[in-house]
């Protein structure tokens, strides 16, 4: 088979064997048949998604892109016109899901104007053709002719592809003898739906309770969007454990480290066109659209105004280290994490100041590796360093192995829920009392900006704990100190 590349297409134009050999694989399909949909050079990703896509045996494929990666082109596209075309007999049933009826038609139309306008696929394949209007129709049928047409066609080959939206009954749709053998669904929620509960609720019914039994016992489903909310469809479908997720953010860190690269350099060739994209669609919309957080809206404690940045960490012998800890001791995937949020603190002219350290220890860690990182923390600088701990349930035990070693540790016993003590804590960082390194604390960072909707708060219950232990002004928690 050979290997194509975009740029390198002009020799297929006359040679049957090498387009058909080209088109086994999803990705030589769509830079031999569409190379119009896919003018620029490849992301870092189209590799990854073109062979999950492909791949028969994940019957249960989530997909998570930013917006614009041609996640949809792929997947709504050239995904479902490859799978009718090089695999009827896998694929003789394909159903396209979509957020609204009209998307749904949008979707069905562009499938169906490369069917019956691209010259290669015509020419290698054959021509679209529709359902006749008086022959029997399957329930449920459309409200009109035109719709039938315009929603569902079938091909030479005897592939049926049908468009729905959101909500329209998918169960007990067959094509001849067959059930629905690939169904893809497109962003089939909208972020004002995702608002309610009812309405996240409804998703669910209708995609686990009709269109998941509706498929094929052979058959695949696949599912491409967003993370628009931490309760949404794609989230929950997620949480089930039955579908292979992958996100594809805009960038992503590079090995392990906090640099963040970009994973599609031909779109967004440098730093000044993606701080243009953050500036087109704001800070939430640019977190939650091109870098695949889950963002609130509204009733943010903390917003990325309020943050204040430092370029240099203060030099003075006076100063000392303060540790905020929320302890997990659990090295299981489904476990928290581990936070440690380090802060140098200093009295400015009298003006208490807390400098957060970069790259916090936010990691799963059992309760010796705890203990080790905690004294490799203690004796990593020549600063006196000071320790505040939760103390609740088993995290008691940690506290008391900590004053065995000699640690300086106060017991933070927390009467208040986790918001209620950030919202004290915030008070600290609006006030730019509390100060954070320009890079190195993006997790951490990530995690405040978006309490409430981001999975894990861990480093958020750190960064609480310190605060709240070094300034203890008005905090209604009883603090029993160790030395």
């Amino acid at each position: 088979m050979p290997n194509i590349e975009p740029g390198q297409l002009e020799y297929l134009a006359d040679d049957v064997e090498l387009r058909r050999a080209a088109a086994k694989s999803l990705k030589g399909f769509c830079l031999t048949y569409l190379p119009h949909h896919f003018p620029l050079d490849l992301s870092d990703f189209f590799d990854e998604m073109c062979e999950a896509l492909e791949t028969h045996d994940f019957k249960r494929l989530e997909m998570i892109g930013f917006r614009g990666c041609a996640k949809s082109t792929l997947a709504s596209l050239a995904f479902p016109i490859w799978a009718a075309l090089e695999h009827p007999e896998l694929y003789p049933f394909i159903i396209l899901l979509a957020d609204t009826r009209g998307q749904a038609s949008i979707n069905a139309a562009s499938i169906q104007y490369e069917l019956k306008n691209n010259d290669l696929i015509l020419r290698d394949y054959g021509h679209l053709k529709y359902r006749k209007i008086d022959d029997p129709r399957p329930e449920p049928t459309l409200e009109s002719d035109e719709d039938w047409q315009a929603m569902n066609c079938v091909l030479d080959n005897g592939v049926r592809i049908l468009s729905r939206s959101r909500g329209q009954k998918v169960r007990g749709l067959k094509h001849r003898q067959h059930r629905p053998s690939l169904v893809i669904g497109d962003d089939v929620e909208g972020l004002d739906w995702v608002r309610t509960q009812e309405n996240r609720d409804k998703s669910d019914r209708w995609y686990r309770g009709d269109v998941l039994p509706s498929i094929d016992e052979h058959g695949r489903a696949v599912v491409i969007g967003n993370w628009l909310h931490t309760d949404g469809l794609m989230a929950r479908l997620k949480n089930t454990g039955i579908f292979r997720v992958l996100e594809f953010p805009l960038l992503r860190d590079g090995d392990g480290t906090e640099i963040e690269r970009c994973t599609w350099k031909a779109k967004y060739p440098t730093q000044e066109a993606i701080d243009q994209k953050r500036q087109e669609l704001g800070d939430i919309g640019f977190r939650r659209e091109m870098l695949l957080q889950v963002v609130p809206e509204e009733g943010q404690d903390v917003l990325p105004e309020d943050i204040t940045y430092y370029d240099d960490p203060p030099f003075d012998d006076g100063n000392h280290l303060a540790h905020g800890v929320d302890l997990a001791i659990s090295t299981k995937e489904s476990a928290d994490y581990t936070a440690i949020v380090s802060g140098e603190v200093t009295w400015t002219n009298g003006q208490l100041e807390i400098y957060i350290q970069p790259n916090p220890v936010l990691r799963r860690m059992g309760f010796h590796e705890t203990m080790d990182s905690m004294d490799n923390i203690r004796h990593s600088s020549k600063m006196s360093s000071e320790f505040f701990v939760e103390s609740v349930a088993y995290q008691a035990a940690a506290i008391e192995e900590m004053e065995r070693r000699a640690f300086a540790v106060t017991a933070m016993h927390p009467i208040k829920d986790k918001r209620a003590r950030l919202r004290v804590a915030a008070r600290y960082i609006k006030n730019g009392t509390v100060k954070f390194p320009r890079t190195g604390c993006e997790m951490l960072l990530n995690q405040l900006l978006g309490f409430g909707s981001e999975r894990f708060d861990d480093g958020v219950d750190g960064l609480t704990n310190l605060i709240l232990g070094v300034a203890q002004d008005g905090i209604e928690q009883k603090v029993i100190h160790y030395v």
